[in-house]
């Protein structure tokens, strides 16, 4: 009997309240809810001991079990495990019988082999998911007069450990409020030790630490903050999962193909960690924390320095926090004026050299080898890059789709990530596209972003209309080498006519009153720029090659942007120490 389970509604479920803590734990029980290698904090203890595991990751269930009443048993006792732990989070089960071609159990009609169930398992939980019944959704006492301080239903308990207000009033809050937040401190202190260990910076010894809170993010007291919320999709990932699937299951062991898409799922887990590690210790490095000066990050542009939390006697608050999301998302909350360059960072590390980098333990090389050997040890097969030196090699670390979204500070995570999702999605559909109309076209990174705080769909039709205009008042999205070559042209400190030379915009209010409304029209900018000219005695100093749609979408963050020199102060090339290369399990048991 194959038994698959798949959880609905993460992402609302992780990012629905304002505080990182929160997202932070509730991503971590979404991960426990289906790890299956875990018996204290995970789900091994409810899996009998004849049982095969074929997937436990990214919010997704896959075990075999020796007949139906034991898959029922097991089904009802991880339904009722995971209500305790997030009543929020709902699941969709299906079990699809396999041995007796043709017959019929409890469970539905019967296929040849385990194979031939996982075929049609997600058939089954569409239709699973399609007959989801009121029984489905939790009735908590209504009659309960005290509000949960993060999702608006009833509360259960007081948490102690925060005021709901300055006069002292503790948070009260649902009880699975209560337990993310346990689960997601210890969840923060394993991640800091992790991805802080050893990491250095610019000057200075500080002790550093992640924030919990998004107050913590880089705030500038007296000023308007505001924080970016990233989303890192990896493009394609159901056809590389599928692709590699085919390729190295072996005919003659029923199964075999869905252990092997759970060890590369493995790996995919590790290369998202590891990005999240390579970014912390990316920022890190930029710290400076001089006697007698706050800490902060300096860098190219208007925006900085950005300055870092930190009391006395505490640590030093970096300003982003990355949360990993079922295994293969990552979402980075981070100040919004690193954004930007957080993104160009992760697309390079992504597109380091697996050469050069060496270390199979690395995450990126692990991959890499591992993808190539399914197609024969092929070491060209993959896509070429060309690296920061100007030399092209080839990579079979897939691709990514990167959506950011800038919100105050304050506001609900959910509307920042509801809207930097949506980003991403539309960034990805452009890949599709752009293959769609010219087949020949290399595969590579796809970027969007967007500073306006609205509704998901009034943002999309702002971004249709602006692509759509004769003239196009916007180049999103964009793809990793547009990307990279948008922030050296527009947003560069040393280019020739970028809006940052000089380490200041230049320009800027020319730019915000006269330009930008004539791009915004479509007018024929010519004689602004003539009358410009005359008026200055000089030719108007613009980035080279410069568009409406690119120099609109420059204008739009040029006051946000800084550039803290990451490459320079981590190189992404660097491999990932040793203990943090992610582990393969062994494969359990023979099937029955």
């Amino acid at each position: 009997m194959v038994v698959g389970v798949d959880l609905r509604g993460i992402q609302a479920f992780v990012f629905g309240g304002r505080r990182i803590l929160d997202a932070v734990g509730r991503a971590a029980l979404v991960a426990e809810a289906t790890d299956t290698a875990d018996a204290r904090h995970g789900v091994a203890d409810l899996l009998p001991p004849d049982h095969v595991v074929l997937r436990d990751a990214g919010g997704a269930l896959t075990v075999v079990l020796p007949d139906l009443p034991t898959a029922r048993e097991f089904t009802g006792r991880y339904t009722r495990r995971l209500r305790d732990l997030a009543g929020r989070l709902t699941p969709v089960v299906a079990l699809v019988p396999y041995g007796r071609v043709g017959g019929q159990t409890g469970a539905g009609t019967v296929v040849a082999g385990v194979d031939e169930a996982l075929a049609v398992l997600p058939s089954r939980l569409r239709d699973a998911r399609r007959r989801m019944s009121a029984l489905h959704t939790p009735a908590h006492g209504y009659g309960v007069t005290a509000v949960c301080a993060v999702t608006g239903g009833p509360a259960e308990v007081v948490d102690s450990s925060r005021a709901q207000d300055d006069a002292g009033v503790h948070e009260r809050v649902a009880a699975d409020v209560a337990r993310a937040r346990g689960v997601g401190r210890r969840w923060h202190r394993a991640h800091s030790t992790a991805w802080l260990d050893g990491a250095v910076t610019a000057t200075g010894e500080p002790e550093l630490a992640l924030p919990m809170e998004v107050d913590r993010l880089g705030r500038d007291h007296g000023d308007v903050s505001r924080l970016a919320v990233v989303h890192v999709d990896v493009n394609g990932l159901g056809v590389i999962l599928g692709d590699y699937r085919d390729r190295v299951a072996d005919p003659a062991v029923p199964g075999s193909g869905a252990l092997a898409q759970r060890r590369l799922s493995t790996r995919i887990a590790g290369l998202t960690e590891g990005l999240a590690r390579a970014l912390v210790r990316a920022v890190a490095a930029t710290v400076r924390a001089d006697p007698g000066r706050r800490p902060h990050i300096p860098g190219v542009g208007a925006a900085g320095p950005v300055s870092l939390f930190h009391t006395p006697t505490g640590p030093v608050r970096l300003p982003l926090r990355p949360i990993v999301v079922a295994g293969d998302d990552l979402t980075v909350l981070c100040d919004a004026r690193l954004a930007l360059s957080l993104t160009r960072y992760a697309l390079d590390w992504l597109d380091a050299d697996p050469e050069r980098i060496a270390d199979p333990r690395d995450p990126r090389v692990a991959l890499h080898r591992a993808l190539a050997e399914a197609r024969g040890g092929a070491s060209d097969g993959g896509r070429a890059v060309t690296g920061l030196d100007g030399g092209v090699h080839s990579t079979h670390v897939p691709t990514v789709g990167a959506g950011i979204a800038v919100q105050p500070v304050g506001a609900p995570l959910s509307l920042g990530y509801d809207l930097c999702e949506a980003m991403c999605r539309r960034a990805k559909q452009h890949r599709v596209d752009r293959a769609a109309i010219d087949p020949t076209a290399p595969d590579d990174h796809v970027v969007a972003w967007t500073t306006r705080f609205d509704g998901v769909e009034r943002v999309l039709r702002g971004l249709d209309r602006a692509r759509q205009a004769p003239s196009p008042r916007t180049a999103l999205p964009l793809t990793g080498t547009g990307f990279a070559r948008f922030l050296d042209r527009y947003l560069s400190g040393g280019a020739p006519g970028s809006l940052l030379a000089d380490g200041d915009t230049r320009h800027r209010g020319w730019l915000v009153s006269a330009l930008v409304p004539l791009l915004e029209t479509g007018a024929d900018p010519g004689p602004e720029l003539d009358r410009r000219a005359r008026v200055t005695g000089a030719p108007v100093a613009l980035p080279a090659d410069w568009t409406p749609g690119a120099l609109l979408d420059a204008v739009e963050v040029m006051d946000l942007h800084l550039d803290p020199g990451l490459a320079e102060a981590l190189p992404p090339h660097l491999p990932q120490p040793p203990d943090r290369a992610g582990a393969v399990p062994a494969a359990k048991g023979p099937f029955r």
